[in-house]
């Protein structure tokens, strides 16, 4: 079951640089979602609970981010927010019909998997919801072809998917930093 976190009230825009106390909030909560949903690292991502918003906070921002089908831009505004306290009921439900750019991510995630074998558009067309009730069965869910809140999780969690955002955001970010201290860059920014 996934767990609502119902503090924070305040929910201030945080990103690069941000130094306050919600930061230090934002980095606690974080990091249970990262327990809770990476698996594709050996040992889930975390970050020091400093209170400010550093460049690791950043990368683990943009890889929950990837994760949960959210806009990666490694800013903490409200739809990160909203997962981060709501989990994923806070996604939308997507269904036959529904055209937007988390349906396109969708799309890939089961392509990755082997679920999906149409255009990636970002048109929940037949062929989507077909790939979403294949993946549904597969997870032992009732086959509807809509993308609830247990959908949601079952996603984030799907490993093609969670390995995409390993090596696209984590396993980068780490590359750059390697050959930075090897004198191969000289600023080192993992916002790509």
């Amino acid at each position: 079951m996934v767990r609502v976190i119902p503090y924070l009230l305040h929910r201030p825009t945080l990103e690069l640089g941000a130094s306050r106390e919600e930061v230090k909030q934002m980095q606690n909560i974080l990091n249970q979602r990262l327990r809770e949903f990476d698996t594709a690292s050996s040992f889930p991502q975390n970050v020091a609970e400093t209170g400010y918003f550093n460049q690791n906070t950043l990368v683990a921002v943009k890889y929950l981010q990837c994760l949960t089908f959210l806009p990666i831009d490694g800013i903490v505004g409200p739809k990160t927010w909203a997962f981060l306290c709501e989990g994923p009921a806070s996604l939308p439900r997507l269904h036959v019909g529904t055209a937007s750019s988390v349906v396109k991510a969708v799309q890939e995630a089961l392509r990755y998997a082997g679920y999906y074998f149409g255009t990636v558009d970002g048109i929940f067309q037949q062929k989507t919801a077909a790939a979403v009730k294949d993946f549904q069965v597969s997870c032992q869910m009732t086959a509807d072809g809509v993308i609830n809140p247990q959908t949601w999780k079952a996603l984030i969690k799907l490993d093609a998917h969670a390995k995409y955002c390993y090596v696209n955001m984590i396993d980068s970010c780490y590359e750059k930093h390697e050959q930075a201290w090897l004198g191969k860059f000289s600023d080192v920014d993992c916002h790509n």
